[in-house]
């Protein structure tokens, strides 16, 4: 009947099956076949199942935990098989390897993660399904932890025995390599970085500027979820969550706070504090690809407290309606639905925030599915797209204005070779990043400034700085 409410149907849990686990496992089954991620799949279904603090935590690591160590685990698994992982139903696919991160890495017993398996098995497989599963399992707890261990650390090629160990694509292991040595980090740090990929990082939020204090954001987490709280090491907006579902609080739900990464709050405001070249207007900024909308909440604070209108471009409506949402506080932003690459017909803009498209190599932690999804092969597109978002912020900005490029992603093809292309252009001046960044941080930050012309570039890394791994370039041009 129209305008009815439709209750949704009642979450199930099997008899027999924990509910953290069957969580967990239709969280792993959204990812897998449905393309979803694991942040937006997984707390839905927490609520649902009425999971409580224990329950959710449980939870949230077998799916986390489950994606981030997937390359080592099917490694494990594959061992036990005498036909292909990838030949497996999905469903048994994901409790296999559910089952053997409680075996591999969690201090969950033998036994329980073995008949958990095979009881989930029984209402999710096909009939007869859990037998084979009970037999892979039983064939792994056979060994011990430390001799899977050591029978990774035997891998002849070192490309693939330390892709195994940490868990990554080879490709992305290459890239990281690469692009350490790029930014001026010692190659030594590689392992470092990937164990820092693996890692299960705290909740931040962003009090956005003159609509909250960061400590009264602080009170009102302290309050509503129960965790412990501290500030951020660099981000002045910066409030660190230990644990809990921040979509709970109130400053979120009414957009004067948001969650975003420290590093990715510390270039936006870098961006945003550097004074326009010439000293002339200040008041037209754009961000030029805005979705989902975190880094422009932050950039329409400080627009509106200097009296600048923001216009946010999205390609895409669906993103484009996560940005106004986000932004709806706000009376001094246009959200407009259009192709960051022809954007300079609604210029000049005295700023321009360029966050690209890119890799997205630098937010494993968060998105540990990503790098089960990337292929090598995306890295061309999205470099000619992001030369060719540059050009046109440069076409759109004013002389004596200002554009922050900005990825989430070290790739070298995707940071430091597109500022030395563009700087060779006439007229295009690289600023000082670093000086920027040391400018608005709370505290001391190591950095590692690449010299291109007469500026330089930063890259921030998640086993330096434990945020992710952010980039970037301030341009102007004459």
């Amino acid at each position: 009947m129209s305008g009815q409410h439709v209750q949704p149907e009642p979450y199930v849990v099997p008899k027999r099956v924990e509910a953290s686990r069957k969580v967990a496992f239709d969280a792993l089954m959204a990812v897998e076949t449905q393309d979803a991620y694991a942040n937006l799949a997984l707390p839905p279904l927490i609520s649902r199942a009425h999971l409580g603090r224990r329950d959710a935590a449980f939870a949230t690591e077998l799916t986390y935990g489950t994606l981030r160590n997937q390359r080592r685990i099917d490694w494990v698994v594959s061992q036990n098989l005498k036909r292909p992982l990838a030949d497996l139903d999905a469903p048994v696919r994901i409790i296999l390897r559910l089952c053997a991160h409680q075996i591999l890495h969690l201090r969950v017993p033998d036994h329980a993660a073995v008949s958990e398996g095979v009881e989930l098995a029984k209402h999710e497989c096909d009939r007869g399904a859990e037998k084979f599963i009970n037999g892979v399992l039983r064939s792994i707890v056979e060994h011990s932890v430390g001799e899977w261990d050591r029978r990774i650390s035997a891998i002849k090629d070192n490309a693939q025995r330390v892709a195994v160990e940490y868990s990554h694509p080879e490709w992305m292991v290459r890239q990281f390599a690469t692009a350490l040595a790029a930014h001026g980090r010692d190659p030594r740090e590689l392992t470092a970085l990937l164990q820092a990929n693996n890692a299960n990082p705290w909740v931040t939020l962003c009090a956005r500027p003159s609509m909250i204090l960061p400590g009264d954001l602080a009170d009102v987490a302290v309050q509503a979820l129960r965790c412990e709280v501290r500030p951020g090491d660099y981000s002045e907006w910066s409030v660190v969550l230990s644990a809990g579902d921040p979509g709970r609080l109130e400053p979120v739900r009414e957009g004067i706070a948001a969650v975003q990464d420290e590093g990715s709050q510390l270039v936006a405001t870098a961006f945003a504090e550097t004074p326009v070249v010439d000293g002339g207007a200040d008041s037209a900024w754009l961000d030029q690809c805005a979705g989902p909308g975190g880094k422009a909440g932050l950039l329409a604070a400080f627009a509106r407290e200097s009296g600048a209108h923001l216009v946010a471009n999205e390609v895409a409506a669906h993103r484009a309606r996560l940005v106004e949402n986000t932004l709806r506080p706000f009376s001094n932003v246009d959200v407009v639905v259009g192709d960051g690459r022809e954007v300079s017909a609604r210029g000049p803009f005295d700023r321009i925030l360029l966050d690209a498209p890119c890799t997205g190599l630098g937010s494993l932690r968060r998105r540990p599915e990503s790098r089960w999804r990337r292929q090598v092969s995306d890295l061309e597109s999205l470099v000619q797209l992001q030369a060719q978002l540059i050009d046109e912020a440069l076409r759109a900005l004013r002389p004596g204005g200002i554009l922050g490029y900005v990825t989430c992603s070290p790739v070298k093809q995707e940071t430091t070779d597109q500022i030395r292309r563009v700087a060779k252009q006439p007229g295009v001046r690289v600023l000082s990043a670093a000086a920027a960044v040391r400018e608005v941080s709370m505290s001391d930050i190591e950095l590692t400034p690449v010299q291109i012309g007469d500026g330089n570039v930063i890259q921030l890394w998640p086993h330096v700085h434990d945020t992710d791994a952010m980039f970037l370039a301030i341009l102007t041009k004459e």
